[in-house]
């Protein structure tokens, strides 16, 4: 830190990164170093610009970043967001945008557009996969009460199974490409979920 600060200033500063890096949850870290680098050299920036610090200025450029209890949430929310966009894995995804849905209206119509994706790959990938081990109960329904697919228990009497055997590739291959554009398009639309503090703003 800059040598103006004199030992109550310095301390102040060293209580308030603390409380932010135990704030941070478990980021690991080499994130929590870097989120705490960042913020100790915006804290010296504003300070060298206000001339001679004071207790009073301190103050102010502490209020104006937000308490450590406030802001380390969004880092973290930050850094799953993007740990989320660099990963395949569906649980990983949803759950990151499960978090998004609890705060925005925009997070919330993704989450249920990837519960539904991601429902209906499972729906045909699962009836791929367990049509050999009940061929009379696994199907693509048509009938009185519309279409259905999945496994019913008893077989429907009054409906007609369309695909048959063609269930097991046509399952396989949707269900696939239904898994991967669902985990695709949530993969692009997290861009749109940072939670991230704009220090440059403050």
């Amino acid at each position: 830190m800059s040598t103006s600060f004199d030992l109550d200033l310095q301390t102040r500063v060293d209580t308030y990164l603390m409380n932010l890096r135990r704030c941070l949850g478990e980021l690991p870290a080499e994130e929590v170093n870097d989120i705490l680098r960042e913020i100790r050299g915006h804290i010296l920036e504003r300070a060298e610009s206000a001339g001679e610090l004071t207790d009073e200025k301190l103050v102010a450029i502490l209020k104006a970043l937000g308490k450590p209890e406030d802001i380390g949430p969004l880092y973290q929310a930050e850094a799953m967001v993007a740990r989320a966009r660099a990963s395949f894995s569906p649980t990983l995804i949803l759950r990151t945008v499960l978090r998004w849905a609890m705060k925005s209206v925009v997070g919330f119509a993704v989450f249920i557009v990837g519960l539904t994706g991601y429902g209906m790959a499972l729906s045909f990938l699962v009836s791929a996969v367990m049509k050999p081990i009940f061929p009379d109960h696994v199907g693509a329904w048509l009938g009185d009460g519309g279409f259905s697919m999945g496994m019913e228990a008893p077989a429907p009497l009054h409906r007609t199974e369309i695909l048959g055997w063609w269930i097991i590739p046509i399952g396989l291959v949707v269900g696939t490409l239904l898994l991967i554009a669902t985990t695709r398009f949530l993969r692009w639309m997290l861009r749109f979920a940072s939670g991230r503090p704009a220090l440059a703003a403050v």
